[in-house]
């Protein structure tokens, strides 16, 4: 061992420690022995750190350790490309590309329905801010800048969903200037945008309002059915006419573009695109100008006798094509196509003369006298009558009760003086009505074909059945027996009953459609046909065109020479019965008129269905105006507007 040196200078500084520490130790140890130098008593010192304290400590570090350290593993490992991708969502959208809907044209390829330009305001309801101050006043300054009245405004955001990526139309059709305006603020909203989409433009609306229909906004009932199918929440989808049958064919589809977003929703670069394909186009079989022109004649029609309501429509009876269709009043279907205000839809729904409702497919009521025609073809058809078989019109006949003889029931005709002998031509011409409840329900000793064989001619003609015209909603109508009248109305049958049913009375009922239906099938000689709209179908994607032909419903529904007669009798109806005013037409014609009795406290309807020319027939027109009057009066000068202005112009 190193000897230590006393005049090294590391040996002095080791010695003065040593002594300094024996100091230090001697003053501890009487410290810890007494405490003070004037005092023996004994005191216990405690630790300096409390070792269970530290430990309980350390554990709870280690446990928030440990818990970290799970959670950063389940977010990192477990649910990595969970949150990966949710990140990769907000950053990648896929947007919709809207479709347009198909164009609609008339038989000569005039545009009737076409698309111009909308700019709609939308927000994207995940795109706002997440604190609902902040998104509150966002949604406050939209509002107010864009002058959207502040209960629509709430109304539309009242049950929105905030973390939907589906947009939610705010305002559909904007005014241009409106939208120029709110362009440069787009970028302090974010979730807010405007949309460029188109909307439908209606040419002459009033003219073709019920056969083109309308769109309207999806609503979330319609939205929660047809979703699946690739509409969106701020999809206009038909809602009556055409719009609504061909919906499918008009839609086309959306496409889609995959975009990248930045914080505030707003698309920085397009990344990938699928084009949207348009709808089919349309091609009407009604030709435009006929079809003015038989609005304008039914619209002075009625402003000159004073009526408000009817219904008239024009088809070719060797193909069931429609040539026009008129229900009145009409309505300005445009009203719509913008989001019509909740004040004006109440003032259209709420008018009492319906302008919403198409009486020509939708409006049932009795037929009155042109049923007569079919009754005719029916009596001949079961040898009930033939042409030569003559009844007597009295004016009226009487039928006992068949429980006590001593009541009498009278029915009377039209005419109370009676209209004399009476054989087919003269009575349909002269539309008795003692001649049809004899062949209808029989009389005396004379067999009628009674209500089960008047049910089975009338289904034959399409009573009680759907034409099968391409319009929604079509009724059915109704044809009365006795089983329905026992279940419905819980009374029996009477001979009455059958009477009335004969002469289009009672309860039967029809649609002006059905009408013209059964003149066009006694006018081309006995062929049900369906009538129908559309004439081709033309695929924009591939330019494929499909188009409809006439398609019979019934053939032969009597025989060629019955059918012949019961046609000379509604020629007669022209030449000499409630027609005959209708001589001065530059073309032969023949026709049935109809006054109707109703459950209404108005006058009777008036009715007139006819078909030229005579020979070879091309057209039918079937006229209907609710409480005209009388038909003769009132239907068959509109009729003969119509023939005329329909013949001159071709």
């Amino acid at each position: 061992m190193k000897k230590k040196d006393p005049f090294n200078v590391d040996y002095l500084e080791d010695k003065a420690v040593e002594q300094n520490s024996g100091e230090v130790m001697e003053n501890w140890d009487e410290a810890l022995l007494t405490g003070r130098q004037d005092t023996k008593e004994v005191r216990t010192v405690n630790p300096l750190f409390d070792y269970g304290k530290i430990k309980i400590f350390s554990a709870l570090i280690l446990a928030v350790f440990l818990l970290l350290l799970g959670r950063l593993t389940q977010l990192q490992v477990l649910a990595g490309d969970e949150f990966k991708q949710a990140a990769a969502e907000n950053r990648f959208r896929i947007n919709i590309k809207k479709t347009v809907r198909g164009i609609i044209y008339d038989a000569n390829r005039n545009i009737l329905v076409r698309n111009i330009p909308s700019f709609d305001l939308v927000v994207i309801p995940a795109d706002l801010p997440k604190e609902e101050e902040e998104r509150n006043r966002i949604l406050d300054q939209v509002q107010s800048q864009s002058g959207i009245p502040a209960t629509e405004f709430a109304a539309v955001l009242e049950n929105v969903n905030f973390t939907s990526y589906n947009p939610v139309l705010i305002k559909r059709n904007l005014e241009r200037e409106k939208s120029l305006y709110l362009q440069p603020r787009l970028q302090g909203w974010p979730g807010v945008d405007i949309e460029i989409n188109a909307r439908r433009h209606y040419e002459d609306a009033l003219a073709f309002s019920h056969t083109l229909g309308y769109v309207g906004k999806i609503t979330e009932a319609e939205f929660d059915e047809l979703q699946t199918d690739d509409y969106q929440s701020t999809d206009w989808l038909g809602k009556s006419g055409l719009e609504n049958y061909y919906e499918q064919e008009l839609r086309g589809q959306h496409g889609k573009e995959q975009v990248e977003v930045d914080s505030r929703g707003k698309v920085k670069e397009v990344v990938a695109v699928n084009e949207p394909v348009a709808g089919s186009d349309l091609i009407l079989t009604i030709d435009k100008e006929t079809q003015i022109k038989v609005n304008e004649i039914v619209t002075d029609s009625l402003e000159e006798i004073g009526a408000k309501r009817a219904a008239v429509v024009m088809l070719e009876p060797h193909s069931g094509k429609i040539l026009s269709l008129t229900s009145m009043p009409t309505y300005d279907n445009n009203v719509f196509t913008g989001g019509i205000l909740s004040e004006d839809y109440d003032r259209l729904i709420n008018d009492e003369n319906k302008p919403l409702f198409n009486r020509v497919v939708n409006g049932t009521y009795p037929p009155g006298s042109t049923i007569k025609p079919v009754v005719a073809t029916a009596a001949l058809e079961e040898g009930i009558v033939n042409e030569h078989t003559v009844i007597e019109d009295t004016g009226s006949i009487s039928v006992p009760n068949k429980y006590n003889p001593d009541v009498v029931y009278n029915f009377v005709g039209w005419d109370l003086s009676g209209l004399g002998p009476m054989n087919v031509y003269s009575a349909v011409a002269k539309s008795s009505d003692i001649y049809f409840y004899v062949v209808g329900g029989g009389y005396e000793s004379r067999e009628g074909l009674g209500a089960e064989k008047l049910e089975k001619y009338y289904q034959k003609f399409g009573l009680g059945s759907k034409t099968g015209i391409d319009l929604p909603g079509e009724k059915l109508g109704l044809i009365p027996t006795p089983e329905w009248k026992e279940k419905e109305k819980r009374e029996e049958w009477y001979l009455g009953d059958t009477y009335h049913m004969s002469i289009g009375q009672g309860d039967v009922l029809t649609t002006p459609l059905q009408v013209a239906s059964w003149t066009a099938t006694v006018a081309n000689g006995g062929t049900v046909y369906q009538p129908f709209l559309i004439q081709k179908i033309i695929d924009s994607d591939s330019g494929n065109i499909k188009e409809n032909f006439p398609q019979s419903i019934k053939d032969s529904v009597a025989s060629r020479n019955n059918i012949k007669i019961v046609q000379r009798a509604m020629r007669e109806t022209v030449l000499t019965g409630s027609g005959k005013s209708l001589n001065y037409l530059p073309v032969s014609s023949a026709g049935k008129t109809g006054t109707a009795q109703h459950s209404g406290s108005g006058d009777y309807h008036a009715w007139y269905t006819a078909f030229a020319p005579y020979e070879d027939p091309e057209v039918v027109v079937t006229v209907l105006v609710e409480e005209g009057g009388g038909g003769d009066e009132v239907a068959v000068p509109i009729a003969g507007k119509i023939l005329e202005a329909y013949f001159s112009s071709k």
